[in-house]
């Protein structure tokens, strides 16, 4: 395939601000662990908890950011700007609502929650109250990631970048300064790490909100009839329903690895620990992998509106290979750093050596990992999220879990048998959604300028 100039320059001109703003997200994350580690161990391995917690929460706004791209992407490369008003008031109005509701149930559950994830006892008290902080936070946290894929929709990259830096400022420096009293502040410990990530979170909800009405994407017509409603929800539902399956499937096996992992027959504590650090560490590896990912998602939802299937694909494939050639170098690059990586993070030397060993197998797994985002990115943009859903699925719950246990629990008995899973399973998942991609019908799925939500 033959890439051209301006489909490059479109593909680097929306994925550099969405790689920073991603940097910035890492930036808040990283910064939660290594101050944690400061404080203890305990306090990292609740941090590590806390975010499966909370990526498991996050479920239905990642389903919901997925029939957003979609429906917005391709309402506006159709030209149907009204259309795609009247989605961005559907999802973010429903996203904050839903945001609300969740947290107002987890509110009850807080202990049983921890409990079912096998949180040790040591460690209980830390663990709820970060995940107390985390549930207040979840209204915001939806209006912030809903409010950043509707502007990556109409191709305005630039402002979520600018809310999420202002949003990564105030969550370092609450971090430094009251969860470990820099700068002459009272240092308040996990507390003050917890606190600082709802503030911040809530603060730039409220401007990217602001942000939506001002540039008018959020508008008058974002508060459609319940007719419009009963024809235009469908579509998002279809999208949505099992891009939700995927996401929940996903975090879920991403906590019953966690559970693996916490009962491992030794070394359990360190292993849970470096698991956490080691994750961290992977997310900035993969970072402008993703940032790829959400440039395919609005790329191949604009093509598909405007009725061109064939840039639709070509698009995809011209991501893709930019994504994991650059990626690969990127990988072998950092190869031999990877226990001065881990040591940036983690300073207890046991930590280090299971964050450089789940290192090593996921560096191995880069361009398997970055085919599967990238290409899940692009079907998702599609409308096309069935096929991730089998895809990730199946990977995850049939190769992962199985092998995770198996390694680690039966014949290894140690945390590689954990981290080999992570490599077979993302071989298993970038295979498949190629085979999706280059022998399936996956443009069907997109909306039509005849759609019933049109009118």
């Amino acid at each position: 395939m033959k890439l051209n100039t301006e489909r490059l320059h479109t593909i680097w001109h929306l994925t550099w601000p969405q790689g920073i703003m991603l940097l910035c997200q890492f930036v808040i994350g990283i910064t939660d662990v290594w101050a944690g580690g400061r404080i203890g161990a305990e306090v990292q391995a609740s941090i590590g908890l806390i975010t499966q917690c909370h990526m498991m929460f996050m479920a239905l706004a990642m389903a919901a950011v997925n029939g957003a791209v979609a429906s917005i992407s391709q309402s506006l490369g159709a030209g149907q700007e009204v259309r795609a008003r009247r989605y961005v008031g559907l999802v973010v109005l429903g996203c904050i609502g839903i945001g609300a509701i969740i947290a107002a149930a987890a509110s009850f559950w807080r202990v049983p929650i921890l409990r079912i994830i096998q949180t040790p006892e040591s460690i209980l008290p830390t663990a709820v109250m970060f995940l107390t902080a985390t549930i207040w936070g979840l209204p915001g946290q939806y209006a912030l990631t809903i409010g950043a894929a509707v502007f990556r929709a109409a191709k305005q990259v630039l402002i979520p970048l600018y809310v999420t830096i202002t949003a990564c400022l105030l969550n370092v420096f609450g971090d430094l300064a009251f969860g470990l009293g820099w700068w002459g502040f009272p240092r308040y410990g996990a507390a003050g790490l917890a606190y600082s990530t709802l503030v911040s979170v809530t603060i730039g909800a409220a401007l990217m909100l602001l942000l939506l009405v001002r540039h008018r994407l959020f508008a008058r017509e974002s508060f459609p009839a319940w007719r419009w409603i009963r024809k235009g929800a469908p579509y998002l539902l279809k999208v949505a329903g099992p891009a939700f399956g995927t996401s929940f499937l996903w975090q879920t096996g991403y906590m019953v690895l966690y559970v693996i992992t916490a009962s491992l027959p030794f070394g359990k504590v360190n292993a849970l620990a470096g698991l956490t650090t080691g994750l961290r560490v992977e997310s900035i590896l993969f970072l402008p992998a993703v940032a790829f990912s959400m440039t395919a998602s609005v790329l191949v939802g604009h093509a598909l509106g405007e009725g061109n299937p064939r840039e639709a694909k070509r698009t995809l494939l011209a991501t893709l290979g930019i994504a994991c050639a650059g990626m690969s170098l990127v990988g072998a690059a950092i190869w031999p750093w990877r226990m001065e990586l881990a040591g940036l993070i983690a300073p207890d030397p046991a930590v280090q050596i299971e964050t450089a060993n789940y290192l090593s197998y996921n560096i191995l797994a880069v361009p398997f990992t970055v085919a599967s985002v990238v290409l899940a990115g692009g079907l998702n943009g599609a409308g096309a999220t069935v096929y991730p859903l089998v895809s990730f699925s199946a990977a995850v719950w049939l190769v992962r879990l199985p092998i995770a246990w198996l390694f680690g629990h039966v014949l290894w008995q140690d945390a590689a048998g954990v981290y080999l899973s992570t490599l077979v399973s993302q071989v298993v998942m970038s295979l498949s959604l190629l085979w999706v991609t280059l022998r399936c019908r996956w443009t069907r799925f997109a909306l039509t300028a005849r759609h019933p939500s049109s009118r």
